[in-house]
């Protein structure tokens, strides 16, 4: 569980510094900041569902840590799922919600 709690652990990191630079490039314009979140969210999407897999095969093993960070995995796959933000109060709360979603994912694993 180390190894894998590790490589998610140090990927979710990757995808929080991602999000924190959409801060950094907000001086660009709505539209392709708008972009750059969704080629985060796609490139999180694949990586979740690989880790997802990873989970329902240990789930099936009868580990119940699995089953809490399948769940927390799947409220931040929903939340990856959310359609393009069109406003800057829409962009602004997908952020927000990604963030506590990877944090979620992130305190499971830490407390392994």
């Amino acid at each position: 569980m180390k190894h894998f709690g590790d490589e998610i652990a140090a990927f979710l990191k990757n995808a929080s510094t991602k999000i924190e630079e959409l801060q950094v490039q907000a001086t660009l314009g709505k539209a392709e900041l708008a972009d750059k979140l969704e080629e985060i969210k796609k490139d999180t999407k694949d990586k979740i569902n690989h880790f997802k897999w990873d989970v329902n095969s240990a789930v099936e093993e009868g580990k119940d840590v699995y089953t809490t960070l399948k769940t927390k995995m799947e409220h931040l796959q929903l939340q990856l799922a959310l359609g393009k933000a069109e406003t800057a109060d829409e962009l602004s709360e997908q952020k927000k919600k990604l963030s506590n979603a990877i944090r979620d994912v992130k305190n499971l694993i830490a407390k392994d």
